[in-house]
């Protein structure tokens, strides 16, 4: 992504399915009901949504209802305890299948902030596999609620559930498509046609 296109999100305001705002913070998974528990959460449930998420670190909260946020930049103490490596190998431990993302320090008006873009499941949804102080519940999907302020939590409800089900469908099927055109099947566009507009249909 571009300066601008970080800067849209960084300055944004406002929280949404798809974005997420942190204060500063060191990554140091010894610290009890640590907050790395809660981004990995996060991490989860983007990874369920359609165009994954972004999650920003280095934006406080000014107001209780979550409508409000200050950019203020990450503490550089705090800054050096971000690294891919570190914050994947503990993700991997309770996603399953893994969550992609990519992680990136940005710099603007002399502040930095450390933007996390999760990219959205490839075939399956993401599940957590293990446990982790009453943050993080084995077997639970988590996504990212759609009324109110934008929370990640467990999937519970239908209209969700619907979402993420066709969702799946959708890319299993055209991961079949792929897979079959790669190994020599052509598929032709109105085989694909027939396909999209099915999936209308489904939804």
């Amino acid at each position: 992504m571009s300066q601008e296109e970080y800067r849209s999100i960084i300055y944004a305001g406002s929280e949404d399915r798809n974005r997420e705002y942190k204060s500063s913070f060191p990554w140091d998974r010894s610290t009890h009901g640590s907050p790395i528990a809660k981004v990995t959460k996060s991490i989860l449930a983007m990874g369920n949504l359609r165009d994954g998420g972004h999650i920003v670190f280095g934006v406080e909260e000014i107001s209780e209802s979550g409508t409000s946020f200050n950019p203020i930049g990450m503490q550089n103490q705090h800054l050096r305890t971000f690294s891919y490596d570190t914050i994947a190998d503990f993700v991997r431990n309770y996603a399953e299948p893994y969550v992609t993302f990519n992680l990136d320090q940005i710099t603007l008006d002399e502040k930095n902030f450390i933007v996390i873009s999760v990219i959205g499941f490839e075939e399956n949804p993401v599940v957590c596999k293990k446990s982790y102080d009453n943050i993080l519940a084995e077997g639970t999907v988590y996504i990212r609620s759609r009324s109110g302020r934008p929370r990640s939590e467990p999937l519970t409800n239908y209209p969700d559930m619907r979402e993420l089900l066709d969702l799946a469908i959708e890319r299993g099927v055209r991961r079949f498509l792929e897979t079959q055109a790669r190994v020599g099947n052509i598929i032709s566009s109105n085989d694909e046609e027939q396909f999209n507009q099915q999936l209308v249909d489904f939804s």
